[in-house]
């Protein structure tokens, strides 16, 4: 599939490295929208008494993660889905997308980053994997929480983080960088796009900023051709906005470490998170 919006070597770098950053995809007006469509979303859920603030997290827990509110908000999906993206995504996975999930991140001052971990890990699409698009919102860099990647990992296998102690992660868990391999920090400017697979070491740094937002969308999406996947199995999209569903996989490799499936179900990834049902 060609629609001219990447060049062979950006392909290639794609399939060689798991990873790809297109500059300036989205507009200013386009990003601006999207900021304000969430900006609308925290309100009502400020207004709502859903928004708790944490006594030893005072501005970080005023902003959580917003997970799948694309489900009923018209502009969100429209932004997800817009043509330029998923047709650039198209190029380089060789199949149509279908999307998994959206995530939308405020990444305030004060931010612990997200440790070293593999998508596919807990969204358990079989065959192939998972597909990331990171969408940049704010100007972003190792100070205010910027992304980091494991270059050519998207050839490795799933990998279960280990436990760790909290002076290590906030998050008690991570993945080690393995040997030979180095990661890498991306930085962006608002409307780029960093696209990788769901294999790929990947995590983000914390935001040490005293002033500094760090906002991005996150849409996790998957071949059309996916056979199974755990996680919202029966509500996918496709490129055209309709929904669509594949078998479900109640074997993802995130089970391997939790106690029983209703413990997967109803836990929280790696931080705070108000979901859209």
């Amino acid at each position: 599939m060609n629609y001219g919006w990447i060049t062979e070597e950006q392909k290639t770098k794609f399939e060689e490295e798991g990873y790809l950053v297109v500059k300036g995809v989205y507009s200013i007006e386009a990003i601006n929208m999207l900021i304000q469509t969430f900006e609308k979303e925290w309100l009502k859920l400020a207004a709502d008494g859903k928004i708790i603030q944490a006594p030893n997290r005072p501005l970080n827990s005023l902003y959580p993660r917003l997970r799948d509110y694309h489900r009923d908000n018209k502009a969100i999906t429209d932004f997800i889905l817009n043509k330029k993206a998923v047709e650039i995504l198209e190029e380089l996975i060789e199949e149509e997308p279908l999307v998994v999930q959206t995530s939308y991140y405020f990444k305030a001052p004060g931010s612990s980053g997200l440790p070293m971990h593999q998508d596919n890990y807990s969204i358990g699409a079989i065959p192939d994997t998972t597909y990331a698009m990171w969408v940049s919102l704010d100007p972003s860099d190792q100070e205010n929480g910027g992304l980091k990647l494991v270059p050519k990992t998207h050839i490795s296998s799933i990998s279960s983080p280990e436990e760790v102690h909290e002076k290590e992660s906030v998050y008690r868990k991570k993945i080690s960088v393995p040997a030979g391999y180095k990661e890498v920090e991306i930085n962006t400017e608002p409307g780029d796009v960093v696209i990788f697979n769901g294999n790929v070491l990947h995590g983000s740094s914390d935001n040490i900023s005293k002033d500094r937002f760090r906002r991005a969308l996150v849409t996790h999406y998957v071949k059309s051709n996916v056979e199974k996947i755990t996680l919202n199995y029966n509500f996918l999209i496709d490129k055209n906005g309709r929904r669509v569903r594949r078998k479900f996989n109640s074997k993802p490799q995130v089970i391997e470490t939790k106690d029983n499936f209703f413990e997967f179900t109803s836990a929280k990834y790696y931080d705070q998170i108000i979901k859209r049902d």
